[in-house]
């Protein structure tokens, strides 16, 4: 249907509406139906709820109060933890289309814009699995719009506090979901300059956006920075890791380069990367190349637009350059590309040879490959090739140790479970029946996580059993730490999990029996 040479009308938030109907429906019905089990990630959030802290070790705590207030309402189940995102997604959606129509008045522009941001791969991910960048992106998009409110500048017009309030709420907010809406601060500052040079800015401005960002950051980061002066900071040296990357001379990484480069052209998804990069270009070309003095609003949508694309989305894929980097990093600057790569497909359908086919054509792949998007869990693909069959098996995981807790021990109350990697652990955490609480194991060849902050088991578990499980079918014995901590560990048992009948992710398992009542952990880890 085309929408094109119209202003606004209620046909466009009708659509806008289906679009974002449509979407949470199919999220809700994907969790819903326990299409995949909990990624670790997400299993590990779940565990965090059950001992609340002012913040965590990777994270600050809104995560945790997110899920907490969702199992509220349906229970520990996988729809309890993951509500969080599916609602969550569909207020990044309705912010977007808010904030392009209203605050905006590009009234067709917020369509395209939505209809990119429900198709793409990465926002669909974030829409399903409660991870931190589900509330950050949310806040992110919000405090968008709220800067380009405080920004508005007209004859005889200076914009009220309320877009500063919001503005300063969603710095808050974004920071005890994740770190990086400092980031927010960054390219929302330089934006302002560009305008304030240009005569672009309302009166008053200045003052009120400083109160804002500054009460905002003090908000956000109070929690976090307690929390970790009560742990070594520990929080923040993890970060810094991640960062900056190993301590070695400085290398040139083409092949983590280019896979990271093609892990951003699939999560952005390869029918909208040339729109997005089209529309990009061009709204750098429009707003900061062109003829530099006084410009409408829409030059000052295209500058923002485009500051909040790039700088961020190029930093972060060129600096796999240098370090490991993770591909969903660069999640907060996907709003960004929503709206150049909007940009571009308005163009593109609007132009008055463009034939309904080719506008079908385009349209039919983004929907259909969005759909394989949902269906993959329960396509029959080789293990190799299915990207789905790490998520699974972890319930059948926690019926065997329950099983084996019966079985095997003279008294199955006296059994705690454990493993020396923190996704197992807080997958047995999750899936066991009766949620016990699990341990993490301390090796010297990985980093530490929030199990290490806990305290293990202590002497009131002396003499009791457990169960270790380590990742595939290994074949050799016990870590050497694990050993020490019992009179007896069993050599390994591989055990091989299933999701609705079919074979998943394999295990390795070991009785241990006779805890000598001293959990064992290397103060100088690795962050």
């Amino acid at each position: 249907m085309s929408i094109a040479n119209e202003k606004y009308t209620p046909r466009l938030d009708v659509i806008a509406f289906v679009i974002i109907a449509l979407s949470f429906a199919v999220r809700y019905w994907f969790v819903d139906s326990g299409q995949l089990n909990l990624v670790q990630d997400e299993a590990q959030y779940w565990d965090w709820i059950r001992r609340p802290q002012l913040s965590y070790y990777s994270k600050g705590p809104l995560i945790a109060w997110v899920i907490t207030t969702w199992c509220q309402v349906f229970g520990s189940t996988e729809l309890g933890v993951r509500f969080g995102a599916i609602i969550g997604m569909t207020g990044i959606q309705a912010a977007l289309y808010i904030g392009i129509s209203r605050v905006w008045r590009e009234y067709r522009l917020a369509v395209y814009a939505l209809l990119i941001a429900a198709t793409l791969p990465l926002l669909n991910g974030l829409g399903i699995l409660m991870t931190t960048d589900n509330p950050l992106i949310f806040c992110w998009t919000v405090a968008f719009f709220a800067l380009s409110a405080a920004t508005r500048n007209k004859p005889d017009y200076t914009p009220g506090n309320l877009p500063f309030i919001i503005m300063g709420v969603c710095i808050a907010v974004g920071i005890l979901a994740k770190y990086m809406m400092i980031a927010f601060l960054g390219l929302g500052t330089f934006y302002a300059l560009v305008l304030h040079f240009r005569g672009q800015l309302p009166e008053r401005f200045w003052g009120r956006y400083l109160i804002a960002s500054l009460a905002g950051t003090i908000v956000g980061l109070l929690p976090i920075i307690i929390w970790n002066m009560q742990n070594d900071w520990v929080g923040f040296k993890h970060v810094a890791k991640l960062s900056t990357g190993k301590d070695k001379p400085f290398t040139i990484r083409f092949l983590p380069f280019l896979e990271m480069l093609g892990a951003q052209i699939g999560l952005l998804a390869p029918w909208w990367f040339p729109f997005i990069i089209c529309g990009g270009w061009r709204s750098v070309k429009k707003s900061v190349i062109g003829p530099i003095g006084a410009f409408d609003e829409k030059y000052r949508h295209l500058l923002q637009a485009a500051l909040f694309f790039w700088p961020l989305w190029l930093a972060i894929t060129f600096w796999s350059l240098k370090a490991r980097t993770e591909a969903n990093w660069t999640a907060v600057s996907f709003m960004g590309a929503a709206i150049v790569g909007g940009i571009a497909l308005m163009r593109w359908w609007e132009k008055p040879h463009r034939t309904n086919r080719g506008r079908a054509l385009l349209a039919g792949t983004a929907i259909l490959f969005t759909a394989v998007v949902f269906v993959s869990p329960v396509i029959p693909l080789p293990d190799n090739l299915n990207i789905t069959h790490r998520l699974k098996g972890w319930d059948s995981l926690g019926q065997e140790m329950h099983r084996l807790a019966q079985t095997e021990f003279e008294n199955s109350k006296q059994v705690f479970l454990f493993s020396d990697k923190y996704d197992i652990t807080s997958e047995l955490a999750f899936y066991t029946p009766g949620q016990p609480i699990t341990y993490c194991l301390w090796t010297n060849d990985r980093r530490m996580n929030q199990y290490d902050i806990w305290p293990g088991p202590g002497a009131e578990q002396k003499g009791w059993g457990a169960i270790m499980v380590r990742k595939r079918h290994q074949n050799s014995q016990a870590p050497k730490l694990a050993r020490e901590l019992f009179e007896y560990v069993s050599p390994p048992i591989h055990f091989t999990g299933t999701f609705n009948g079919e074979p998943a992710r394999k295990f390795t398992i070991h009785i241990c029996k006779g805890y000598k009542g001293e959990w064992l952990f290397e103060e100088s880890g690795r962050y």
